[in-house]
């Protein structure tokens, strides 16, 4: 399996989570995403989908009851910016590096935080690698 194929599927959970319909019961979305993240052929890109499944269970730890702090929030606003699928490839290129860029001048406070942002940039570095290669 590519990475790619994971991503796609990594995405819909993810948008379920940034959409605030923490609620939603995803064990078994998880399940399957840890399924399909071991096995992808390359072990680099095998690790890193694991750690984004990680980074999923950690959101899902804190529950619903707590409110994203306002560092979240704007993160979970340059993200869905930046990841908007309209335009043309070299606009939605350059628009996911203008996200990946405001994400890194965030400033977390917490550790959990950092996990978050870090998770949300590397979803669009990821994505900036794919849109790359379609130029």
């Amino acid at each position: 399996m590519e990475y790619a194929e994971f991503e796609v599927e990594y995405k819909q959970v993810a948008d379920i989570i940034l959409n605030g319909r923490n609620g939603a019961d995803l064990t078994a979305d998880i399940a399957r995403l840890r399924a399909l993240a071991n096995q992808i052929d390359d072990e680099d890109d095998r690790d890193d989908a694991l750690l984004e499944v990680s980074g999923i269970e950690v959101a899902i730890a804190h529950g619903p009851g707590e409110p994203p702090s306002e560092v979240i929030l704007e993160a979970r606003r340059i993200y869905a910016e930046a990841d908007r699928d309209d335009g043309t490839t070299a606009e939605r290129l350059a628009r996911a590096e203008q996200g990946v860029q405001a994400l890194e001048r965030l400033e977390a406070a917490t550790p959990e935080e950092e996990q978050a942002i870090g998770s949300l940039e590397h979803t669009l570095v990821m994505l900036i690698g794919a849109l790359r290669l379609m130029q």
